[in-house]
């Protein structure tokens, strides 16, 4: 929610007054609207602890996952030209006119409010759009300032974890979906408006919200948050967006190899399909993999990017099972914490990050290490027995590891959590 350059100083005191008191914002756990009480499917309640993670919990999805995500409004790049109804006169561009955390007259701002860059109302009507494939979980009329508010949840893999969002759009002109109605990426969910009042010009208000439970139009300043609270519950937009252009569905993947490290177990998927089901063991280190030679094993997401069955040389060649299937490890994930650790440069972390993108071998002489993959071991091993036995991989028994060889074609997505 913006001021807007054209507010007069007695609207904008009303305008806080209005914000302040309206029982469709200040409420944390309830909202009010024109019509009904929220939908039922919009948590108010306190979150419980997630459950950790099991196959099918990890690959349940309701509506499709997004496979990335957009700006909302022009070409979903950030940029776009627009017409302006009232005029036809064309414009180029559009600009966050006020940002992220920003402390402003209202308080702290909970997202970004986005203009064309024609100013004014010259934006009014534009489309908004779904900035991820998603399922619209509200869509009302919440009245003072907030105006038409649209919710949409979507589901996201990053690394080896299953998350969730929601991206709230407020000041609609029209709203163009259903609560309950599956949306695809850069459809059309409503136009841009303004606050019922008209108190400020047209434009889009956009939040990203890690926290479910917050009611569509809870406004943290109104509940004594400060910028650390709104930083652990929303996401900043544009930073999100950018960082999440392109995201890996793993329900899409041809062949998928899910990990267990909690239950020493693994999974096979085919074509969305189980495929096959293995016991494991594991690296001797405890924890998740840091630096080379810790003896973890990692967690995240990897492909497939070498394979070898038959004898291998040195000391330690039978350990292998007579075959190997490597992981790109590290990824993009552990290069940012291994820069951020000060393990690896920039460069190192660039070039990390390109080909796992590629699904491609990544480098593996840094302070991170390298030589993940699936192998068997140098004699059958008991699932009652030591379950961590390897330098850091995941190892099967040998009535498992030819099966699995045969099943995993190089390019595979492995996901271990």
């Amino acid at each position: 929610m913006q001021t807007g350059r054209t507010l007069t100083k007695f609207a904008f005191a009303l305008a806080a007054f209005l914000f302040l008191s309206s029982a469709c914002s200040v409420a944390p756990r309830a909202v009010a609207t024109k019509t009904a009480a929220p939908a039922a499917n919009v948590s108010t309640a306190a979150a419980a602890p997630p459950e950790p993670l099991d196959f099918d919990g990890y690959m349940r999805a309701e509506y499709a996952p997004a496979d990335g995500f957009d700006f909302p409004f022009g070409d979903g790049e950030g940029g776009g030209s627009y017409t302006d109804a009232a005029t036809g006169k064309r414009y180029a561009g559009w600009y966050v006119a006020t940002h992220f955390a920003e402390q402003y007259s209202l308080g702290l701002h909970t997202g970004e409010d986005w203009n064309g860059a024609g100013g004014g109302n010259t934006d009014l009507g534009q489309p908004v759009y779904t900035v991820a494939n998603g399922r619209v979980v509200f869509a009302r009329d919440c009245g003072r300032l907030w105006g038409n508010v649209v919710v949409v949840e979507h589901l996201f893999y990053e690394n080896h974890e299953r998350r969730v969002i929601r991206s709230l759009y407020a000041h609609l002109h029209e709203i163009k979906v259903r609560e309950g109605e599956e949306v695809r990426r850069r459809q059309v969910v409503a136009t841009v408006g303004q606050d019922p009042e008209k108190l400020f010009d047209a434009h889009l208000h956009v939040e990203l919200r890690r926290d479910l439970t917050l009611a569509p139009t809870y406004w943290p300043s109104s509940d004594g948050k400060d910028a650390a609270w709104l930083r652990e519950h929303y996401e900043e937009p544009s930073a999100f967006i950018k960082s999440h252009r392109k995201l890996y569905v793993p329900q899409k993947e041809g062949t998928l190899v899910l990990v267990d490290q909690g239950r020493y177990r693994a999974r096979l998927y085919a074509g969305g399909r189980v495929a096959g089901a293995y016991n494991i063991s594991l690296g001797q280190g405890s924890g998740e993999k840091q630096v080379e030679g810790d003896n973890r094993t990692p967690k995240g997401m990897y492909f497939v990017v070498q394979k070898h069955r038959g004898d291998f040389p040195g000391d330690y060649g039978a350990y292998y099972g007579g075959h190997w299937i490597e992981i790109n490890y590290p990824n993009k994930f552990d290069a940012a914490r291994g820069r951020a650790a000060g393990l690896i440069n920039q460069k190192q972390e660039s070039s990390i990050a390109a080909a796992w993108e590629r699904r491609a071998p990544t480098l593996e002489t840094t302070r991170l290490g390298g030589g993940i993959g699936f192998h068997g071991w140098a004699r059958e091993w008991q699932d009652s027995g030591p379950r961590h036995l390897s330098w850091g991989c995941v190892v099967l028994h040998l009535s498992d590891i030819s099966d699995f060889y045969e099943q995993v074609p190089e390019g595979s997505m492995v996901v271990i959590f």
